[in-house]
């Protein structure tokens, strides 16, 4: 049986072209490539996509969204539990769903339609399933329900061959299995901390891990077997294995920390110990040496790095005294960067033997092909070989030495306030308590940053943060007022400091946490300052105008990002690309949680205009950029780019983080990033979930919201379809 779509038929550009676009932007920051001639090689390799690209990409986008979104809606509708509808009402029409979807299925089995519709149908079966246990009351348990949701499942999967419905068994499997084991005397959590055991529990505890084991070894099995003969296949994608490894490292990761916790208790797993080291071993041999994968190898010394910091804080558990302190923080943070810096080492030396997932054949191919295009030279393809590895670090990669680095900063800062605590200058603390040691440790930064070797490169990072973290909060020290000034002041003395830091710190990762958190405190000061000194509706507008204008701002960089990278300003492109909607992004998550945050954390600041004035401010940042662009004659996203402004802008004015979020998805398809538009969808499912939760109507209101919005975007299909042009010889789609 054929399948129903390859897994990627997203409209997304190839790995290799994407790398190889990003080497090209490296030239243009060199000066030996024009800013004209990227563009025609980005627009060659699919990078900035055709009017017919668009549709690609478009198609099997909105019919996701709309069908999980129509999914979803049928959900909140069962979970209203109306009562005045007969109950073989209310089974027809959750069943009328899955009849439709099914149809859709066998009607357009091969087209890009049929996978999205046949993952709702699994999906839309848990709905039905708990509409039965609602109606009817059997007393069943909820891991029940899980199961019978889960023998519907796998045939589906079977049938499907897609990642997305294999992904959700393996979810609802592991659900059914935690639901029941709550049902029990002792919850799997609380086996790992717990002082009574029975053999039961722990003979359960041992099959579940080793099942977790062996499903992810028959996929890893299956993936390079793939990988090797049909390296198009759906099996040969790399990002479920990844999440099945990272959940069994958890589990691992928190018993073993668990047993070095209890060291002197009873209650130790030695087996699970042996388990956890042995799996780390092969980890490192198969995906080092056999199968080359970074992503493995950072999970797992994500897990080590956890250990090894249980096992510092426990060998000095007992010791209170100064000097034992500080050698405990010392430890974890030289700890921290050892790992980081073996992170790096093993990046530098896998890329130099080019992993299988960025095929050399293929790269060769297409430099070739541009070279007889008359766009590349045979000296520009020589330097494109010659990488730049400090900027090539995948997304997996930042994020664990950005998150490896905050935690080291805040180990830093805390051994900082240990010193001056023995020096006893907290006593009566000044501006000079914090803010001169903190200037010491950005110039120590500064310098570790500029060095080539990856050990201090990574530990210059964290010596940044926790410069930057020591003179925010030296200043806040000097701050003596009420709740709402306070917000105010701390904000406006936020910026000047990170936008000095961004400057001052020669790190692309260091710039990019810089600008997300200047962007955020921008508004936020804004906001704070209008309330103080202007009238609701004049406050609100200016707030509106502020992010209005970094929406306006952001895009006009996005727009000229080439001719940016070919000036002086090249280093900051990159940062700015990425962090003012990283900043935005945070300011839609506490528009939602205002009321949250104003009853829990400041309790006299009015936070809840803000995600109105926010919603408004993107929005007019949108649709003003699209015009200027029209007006211009260079429209960012072809004729797509003024509707999709309104579209977006329509739904920011309801829910900001919705319209920015459906935004990010098309700004994730210009840039050619995978990694963006992972990014963008995980927002977009966090936001929905927050804003649906502090949503204060009820359930019936948000189910038809949902079904509105998911007709809506399978309108929007159909616009599509009727607008964009078709591809000439493309995919067969059955009519």
């Amino acid at each position: 049986m054929r399948e129903i779509a390859p897994e990627g038929i997203t409209g997304m550009p190839s790995r290799t072209a994407e790398y190889l676009c990003r080497q090209t932007a490296r030239l243009v920051k060199r000066g030996s490539l024009t800013p004209e001639t990227c563009q025609r090689i980005y627009a060659f390799c699919g990078i900035r996509p055709s009017d017919t690209q668009w549709r690609q990409f478009l198609i099997p986008v909105l019919c996701c969204l709309g069908l999980l979104s129509l999914v979803a809606g049928s959900v909140f509708f069962i979970a209203w539990n109306w009562a005045w509808l007969p109950k073989m009402a209310k089974f027809a029409l959750a069943e009328l769903l899955i009849v439709a979807l099914a149809v859709v299925v066998w009607w357009r089995w091969y087209s890009t339609l049929a996978r999205s519709a046949l993952l709702a149908a699994g999906l839309s079966f848990g709905a039905l399933f708990a509409l039965y246990g609602q109606i009817y009351q059997t007393g069943a348990d909820s891991w029940e329900l899980f199961r019978a949701w889960l023998c519907v499942l796998l045939p589906l999967a079977l049938i499907a061959r897609q990642n997305s419905l294999w992904f959700c068994s393996w979810l609802v499997a592991n659900l059914a299995f935690q639901l029941y084991y709550t049902t029990m005397p002792t919850s799997l959590l609380d086996l790992a901390v717990s002082d009574s055991f029975t053999r039961l529990p722990s003979a359960v505890l041992h099959g579940y891990l080793a099942l977790l084991a062996a499903c992810l070894i028959i996929r890893e099995a299956l993936a390079w077997r793939a990988i090797t003969h049909h390296p198009e296949s759906w099996l040969a994608s790399r990002w479920f294995s990844r999440v099945m490894t990272g959940f069994l490292l958890l589990l691992l990761t928190t018993i073993v920390a668990g047993n070095i916790s209890d060291w002197d208790g009873n209650n130790h797993f030695t087996d699970i110990t042996v388990g956890w080291a042995i799996t780390l071993l092969a980890g490192y041999y198969l995906y080092r040496y056999r199968y080359q994968d970074l992503c493995m190898l950072t999970l797992g010394i994500a897990s080590l790095t956890v250990v090894g910091c249980a096992l510092i804080m426990r060998l000095f558990l007992y010791a209170y005294d100064t000097g034992d302190l500080f050698l405990t923080g010392a430890l974890m943070a030289f700890w921290l960067a050892v790992n980081g810096s073996i992170l790096l080492k093993w990046q530098r030396k896998m890329v130099e033997k080019e992993p299988i997932d960025r095929v050399p054949a293929r790269l060769t191919l297409l430099t070739d092909t541009l070279r007889q295009q008359g766009l590349l030279s045979a000296s520009q393809i020589e330097e494109i070989q010659q990488r730049d590895l400090a900027s090539d670090l995948p997304s997996y990669l930042r994020l664990a030495l950005s998150v490896g680095g905050w935690i080291a900063a805040i180990i830093i800062l805390l051994l900082l306030i240990l010193l001056l605590y023995t020096a006893d200058l907290l006593d009566q603390p000044n501006a000079a308590t914090l803010i001169l040691p903190s200037l010491l440790l950005a110039v120590i930064a500064r310098g570790l940053l500029r060095s080539p070797r990856d050990g201090k490169h990574h530990l210059g990072l964290a010596w940044a943060i926790a410069a930057t973290c020591g003179l925010i909060s030296g200043v806040l020290l000097q701050i003596h007022s009420n709740d709402v000034s306070f917000l105010m002041l701390s904000s406006l003395c936020a910026v000047p400091i990170l936008a000095a830091m961004a400057v001052a710190m020669p790190d692309r990762t260091y710039r990019f946490m810089a600008i997300t958190a200047l962007t955020f405190f921008l508004v936020l000061a804004g906001h704070s300052l209008a309330r103080l000194s202007l009238s609701p509706t004049a406050g609100r507008l200016a707030v509106c105008g502020v992010v209005a204008a970094i929406t306006c701002w952001w895009l006009w960089i996005v727009s000229h990002q080439l001719r940016l990278q070919a000036g002086p300003y090249a280093d900051a492109v990159h940062p700015l690309l990425y962090g003012i909607p990283a900043g935005l992004m945070l300011l839609s998550f506490l528009g939602i949680n205002a009321a949250y945050l104003t009853d829990f954390i400041w309790s006299t600041a009015q936070l809840t205009t803000l995600q109105s004035a926010t919603g408004t401010g993107i929005a007019a940042g949108l649709v003003l950029s699209a015009l200027s662009q029209k007006r211009n004659g260079q429209p960012l996203f072809s004729i797509i780019t003024l509707p999709a402004a309104l579209i977006c802008g329509a739904v920011a004015l309801y829910a900001p983080g919705i319209g920015l979020g459906l935004w990010l998805i098309l700004m994730a398809r210009y840039q050619g990033s995978q990694g963006l538009l992972v990014v963008s969808g995980g927002f977009m499912v966090l936001y929905v979930i927050g804003w649906y939760y502090f949503l204060a109507v009820t359930l019936l209101q948000k189910s038809l919201l949902l079904m509105v919005g998911g007709l809506v975007l399978l309108g929007l299909v159909w616009g599509v379809k009727k607008v964009l042009p078709a591809p000439i010889g493309g995919a067969s789609e059955n009519a």
